[in-house]
């Protein structure tokens, strides 16, 4: 068989679900959702990953991705997706307050000195000529 002819499909692997992590048992908050005070912040989080569910709700409601868009573009299962909106839907007071801490935070941190030498890394970078 020619190799360059094979089927290149690329098959998702299973989430890697363990029941605690430093000793510590992680909280399930609801189907496929959980929580773990040492995984970021203790914020909800796709069982088996490290994706927030804050990031699924801003993929819906600031880029408007459906469910399905959401899963590929990173890579997990539609269920997941899912689990992750309906979470969000019984939820959405306290994961759009989060959303909007996330945006104010974002902003603090680019006006503050770190966000100036942000700038500066970056005025540096474009007048660097490119290469001819």
């Amino acid at each position: 068989m020619d190799p360059t002819s094979e089927d290149k499909t690329i098959e998702r692997q299973e989430p890697n679900i363990r029941d605690e992590y430093d000793g510590v048992k992680f909280r399930t908050l609801a189907k496929g959702i959980t929580t773990h005070p040492l995984i970021r912040g203790g914020r909800p989080c796709i069982e088996g990953t490290e994706i927030l569910v804050t990031t699924i709700a801003g993929l819906q409601k600031f880029h408007d991705m459906d469910a399905e868009q959401i899963a590929d573009h990173l890579w997990i299962e539609l269920g997941m997706v899912e689990d992750a909106l309906k979470y969000y839907a019984m939820h959405t007071d306290y994961i759009d307050t989060e959303l909007e801490l996330d945006d104010i935070n974002f902003e603090q941190m680019a006006e503050s000195r770190y966000g100036d030498k942000t700038r500066e890394l970056l005025s540096r970078r474009e007048s660097v000529p490119a290469d001819t």
